[in-house]
């Protein structure tokens, strides 16, 4: 049910852009390595491991140094385990599995205009993050709440153009899902369980690399 939802969110957010795109658009599957990061709480912290992502971004140019980019990337489940700060007895360690669905708009900003095959950019993007949550055999409850967030991605890569249709984009960026109020986070289901407070959202990054195709003209 879950990976239907993600295919549904990926067809609303990219038919649109290769629909609109009338001076060719490129096409950038991807896969690379993400930083788990880790949320704390006021009650204790939740580490999140390390693993390897994958997504597509779609680019559309709009000027000769600027390209619009249309972004999914998801770090499949990894187990995170939660840690209680002394003095929380009702918060027992616990270990859930997380994955990061992160949804981007934004754009790519070469750093000067070039005909050559290398072009070195900057990237900026917003958007959403939804962290899927699941038990683990080890888990202390049986259901855990999905949290989404507002997110935003600063980025610095290269392009290397092999031929005016192929080539390879490399970046590293950094992930910063957004807390304006407390963070609830519910472990357990129906009426029991703890629920935790938060006021930071975690801090992840990712290095990747990607094929460029490029449709259209």
């Amino acid at each position: 049910m879950k990976m239907k939802k993600i295919k549904i969110l990926l067809l609303v957010f990219l038919f649109p852009a290769l629909t609109i795109a009338q001076g060719g658009a490129e096409i950038v599957p991807f896969a690379g390595y993400m930083f788990g990061g880790s949320i704390k709480y006021y009650e204790g912290k939740l580490d999140l491991k390390d693993g390897l992502d994958y997504g597509i971004s779609v680019l559309i140019p709009v000027q000769s140094l600027v390209d619009v980019e249309i972004n999914y990337t998801r770090m499949d489940k990894v187990k995170a385990t939660f840690n209680p700060y002394s003095g929380y007895a009702a918060f027992p360690y616990d270990e859930i599995y997380v994955s990061s669905n992160y949804f981007q708009l934004g754009g790519i900003s070469k750093f000067y205009k070039s005909t050559s095959e290398i072009q070195p950019f900057a990237s900026f993007s917003l958007g959403a993050t939804w962290f899927d949550t699941s038990p683990t055999s080890e888990s202390k409850y049986d259901s855990y709440t999905d949290v989404w967030r507002f997110s935003i991605a600063l980025g610095l890569g290269v392009k290397f153009m092999f031929t005016d249709h192929v080539g390879v984009m490399v970046r590293g960026r950094m992930l910063m899902p957004m807390t304006f109020a407390g963070t609830s986070f519910y472990l357990g289901t129906g009426g029991s369980g703890v629920s935790m407070n938060s006021w930071v959202a975690p801090l992840q990054g990712d290095f990747n690399a990607g094929l460029i195709v490029k449709v259209g003209n």
